[in-house]
């Protein structure tokens, strides 16, 4: 392949790699090559012909689809093998860093004893989301909050350890939730659990999405 080539399959590559959505459409193979040829020598003023720059998206086509297939393999693998759990009555609580220093032994020991506690620490904010009946513990400690969202779920989903090394499962899940208008007021990555906070209007729907995933991937 000559240099002049080369460098068009690295231009392409890299601006393909910049449009997640075209990419997602190349790996699927629902892409008219030609048309999106002709589009991106206009728009990056290339002076290569319209062959060679589809030439390049084939070939790019082509690997992207087998990276999918083994990627989607892989996250298959990870989802088929996790188990759900459900907490309802959670409340999400977020509080500004000075309001929680000077309380965390305290806060400790509520966490020890709830029957649902998590602890995120954010720039300038941590947030709490802990059992609705432990909140006033928490509110009364701290005295000013950020914010309390109340009449929330927590959805747990426990996978195998390999879902540390495997790109894409969260994304996957979050995907299921989202395109079925499901909104995701938190998530939280602890080791092999990925947790959703949801409302809980919302929660036996979601719950219902993310089994049916899992069985699907068995």
């Amino acid at each position: 392949m000559s240099d002049e080539r080369r460098s068009i399959t690295d231009v392409i590559r890299e601006e393909i790699m910049r449009r997640p959505f075209v990419r997602e459409c190349m790996s699927l193979g629902i892409v008219n090559y030609s048309a999106l040829a002709r589009l991106l020598a206009e728009e990056l003023d290339l002076d290569s012909s319209i062959p060679a720059i589809k030439m390049a998206l084939i070939r790019l086509g082509e690997e992207l689809k087998k990276e999918k297939s083994l990627l989607e393999g892989r996250v298959r693998e990870v989802i088929g093998n996790s188990i759900i759990e459900l907490q309802s009555d959670v409340s999400v609580i977020t509080v500004s860093k000075e309001r929680i220093t000077g309380v965390i032994k305290d806060i400790s020991e509520i966490m020890s004893e709830s029957r649902f506690f998590q602890l995120t620490q954010g720039r300038e904010t941590f947030t709490i989301v802990i059992a609705s009946e432990d909140e006033e513990k928490v509110c009364h400690l701290v005295g000013e909050t950020v914010s309390i969202l109340r009449d929330q779920t927590a959805l747990t989903i426990i996978s195998p350890g390999r879902i540390i090394e495997t790109p894409g499962v969260v994304a996957f899940m979050t995907s299921a939730l989202s395109s079925n208008g499901i909104n995701i007021t938190q998530v939280i990555s602890c080791y092999k659990d990925t947790i959703f906070v949801i409302d809980r209007k919302d929660a036996p729907r979601a719950y219902q999405i993310l089994e049916e995933l899992i069985r699907r991937m068995r």
